[in-house]
């Protein structure tokens, strides 16, 4: 007897956008299933980024229909996260969890994240006191402890270091939800994804 294949979370059924005149998607089709683990290849200016920012919702498609299942809960960081100001990062990282201090300080889940990324040492910094990186790592902290079975992820190896990669692959793999990751780390690459999307002449 053969296993159900796993839910698919999002689709995007024939999906396209342009900018001005230039088409960056054209009647792109494609779904996430349920813990799959799909890197995303391109050139800069591609597409790549448009594509994420569709699944995940934060732009809509010129054409086409995007579904998400009703088990989907997506978490997101896209070049243009932006972070509240006038917060500090323990606000933005856990703050949406509902949680009192010793409640998410005593989770080893959560600190192991803290720790990975980078943050734990900044957790009572005011936002607009971050540099870009810090506050990058901030943003994807907050998208790693947040209860997420889809991470939809632009770039998320600026700004760590060696460690901080190694970390967050081992993480994406360990962890068994589905991720779509745009990155142009081969290693990080190869580790992650099981399947490879290449976003190239509106395709």
């Amino acid at each position: 007897m053969t296993a159900p294949a796993n839910p698919v979370l999002i689709n995007a059924e024939k999906i396209s956008k342009s900018f001005g005149i230039k088409p960056l998607l054209e009647s792109v089709s494609v779904g996430v299933h349920a813990g799959q683990r799909i890197g995303v290849v391109g050139l800069n200016g591609g597409g790549k980024t448009t594509l994420l920012e569709i699944l995940a919702g934060i732009a809509e498609p010129d054409g086409g229909r995007l579904s998400r299942a009703s088990e989907a809960r997506v978490a997101t960081v896209t070049q243009g996260s932006e972070l509240p100001a006038d917060t500090t990062v323990a606000d933005i990282v856990v703050g949406s969890l509902g949680l009192a201090e010793h409640e998410w300080a005593g989770d080893p889940r959560i600190r192991d994240v803290l720790s990975g990324i980078g943050v734990a040492e900044l957790l009572t910094r005011r936002t607009d006191e971050l540099s870009g990186g810090q506050r990058r790592r901030a943003a994807l902290a907050a998208a790693l402890v947040a209860d997420a079975n889809v991470l939809i992820l632009d770039e998320p190896t600026n700004h760590l270091d060696i460690e901080g990669v190694e970390w967050l692959a081992d993480h994406l793999v360990a962890r068994g939800d589905a991720v779509v990751v745009v990155t142009h780390d081969r290693w990080f690459l190869d580790t992650v994804a099981q399947r490879t999307w290449e976003v190239h002449g509106g395709g």
